[in-house]
């Protein structure tokens, strides 16, 4: 574009408060397209799925073989793989506002806002890019000059919400706030972004600080968007899901399908006497005072390899029901329906708003996955970098979720 339309565009989008509007408005405009333009080729993979497990079950007998690919598979990968048509729209949108240059004007207005968390504009650059996966976030940290800055920077990248936590997102708004859900998903980035720039606050002012780091950016004018490096950014991105979804969460759905199937009661599968249920019942006290069952708590022991295994451990533990049950509606259907009869034998819904809120809470905060912690080791060249990571971001995570979880019920009740 001409030197006369930069000039005239960066009047507007380099003011200060105006270029902040006009950068969140973008964002959530980004937010409600994908689940606009994402609902239907979901729902067609959805139905590609059950026809799938229909011909398995219609075609095979009862036995190991059957529910090593029903509840195994289809129901582990595919209640993941549903969303890859949200994570192609989610990064082929910020590739094109990257490709026009406009990314560069949001990092010279955020390099003044965030020298006071200690961070600079290069750490915009890291975060943002955190969006898609914190540990080329975290490698592209490691170049801030600035000691203090760069370990604020790393120390609270694993805040931002990747895209793997990003199908926990659609999972749950989907499911339990399907009025408004670019709102809610916005909402809910924002919530991450703010405790991660606290956090960063509270690193500047007791732990490192001096963080003074002069960034210099140049600002090039616009272009328009090349429809083939957007294709290229779309298809990296796909393929790392795609890769995501062939190792963890391949890898994790076996291993969940294994302990949950044996050991088996009488020749049958009982889910509540299988070892994933001794495993997740060992660990739901932690989680209880959140509102979580030992389902939920085992899926988020599972997220620590990768986050996208949360969604396929809850596909596999909720929809862990007779072969005649799965032509009955989607995964989100299942979440909608699930139920659960207390001591008085009265029947409740397992799910509420409330608890997928604080489940939502704690997934955007807590524990890295082992690649993330991984990079923060190589960049820090510290193991206790690393711990403090694990630690510091579970304990925020527990916080934040009971704090959401019995609040909301004071105010409910």
């Amino acid at each position: 574009m001409t030197k006369k339309i930069t000039d005239t565009l960066d009047s507007i989008l380099l003011r200060k408060r105006f270029g902040i509007i006009i950068f969140l408005f973008i964002i959530w405009g980004i937010f409600q397209a994908t689940f606009g333009l994402g609902h239907y080729p979901m729902q067609w993979i959805e139905a590609l799925i059950r026809l799938i497990e229909k011909l398995v079950n219609n075609n095979l007998a009862d036995g190991v073989v059957k529910s090593f690919l029903i509840e195994g598979i289809l129901k582990g990968v595919g209640g993941v793989i549903v969303f890859l048509p949200n994570i192609i729209i989610l990064f082929t949108l910020l590739s094109l506002i990257e490709e026009t240059n406009y990314m560069m004007r949001v990092v010279y207005i955020m390099d003044r806002i965030m020298n006071p968390f200690g961070l600079n504009g290069r750490s915009f650059v890291s975060l943002f890019m955190g969006f898609g996966c914190n540990v080329p976030a975290i490698m592209i940290a490691d170049k801030i000059k600035n000691r203090n800055t760069r370990l604020i920077t790393i120390l609270i990248n694993p805040l931002i919400p990747c895209s793997s936590r990003f199908t926990v997102y659609v999972l749950f708004i989907a499911a339990f706030f399907p009025k408004r859900p670019g709102m809610v998903l916005f909402g809910v980035y924002a919530f991450s972004v703010i405790i991660a720039l606290i956090t960063a606050l509270f690193m500047k002012k007791y732990i490192f600080r001096k963080t003074h780091d002069i960034h210099e950016i140049q600002l090039t004018d616009y272009r328009l968007p090349s429809f083939r490096r957007m294709m290229r950014t779309m298809w990296f991105n796909t393929t790392l899901f795609l890769k995501k979804i062939s190792g963890a969460v391949l890898v994790s759905s076996i291993i969940i399908w294994f302990l949950s199937y044996y050991p088996r009661q009488d020749k049958t599968n009982d889910l509540e006497h299988s070892y994933i249920s001794i495993i997740g019942k060992s660990i739901e006290p932690v989680f209880r005072p959140l509102g979580f069952d030992w389902k939920m708590s085992t899926s988020l022991l599972t997220g620590i390899a990768a986050k996208e295994t949360i969604v396929g451990t809850l596909s596999e533990l909720y929809q862990a029901k007779p072969h005649s049950d799965f032509d009955k509606g989607s995964f989100i259907k299942t979440l909608q329906n699930q139920k659960y009869i207390d001591k008085n034998k009265i029947e409740h819904n397992v799910f509420s708003p409330l608890l997928a809120l604080s489940f939502i809470v704690f997934v955007s905060l807590y524990t890295p996955c082992v690649a993330t912690v991984s990079s923060i080791k190589k960049t820090t060249k510290s193991n206790l970098m690393s711990l403090f990571v694990i630690f510091y971001s579970f304990f925020l995570a527990w916080i934040f979720s009971f704090a959401v979880f019995q609040i909301g019920r004071l105010i409910i009740n």
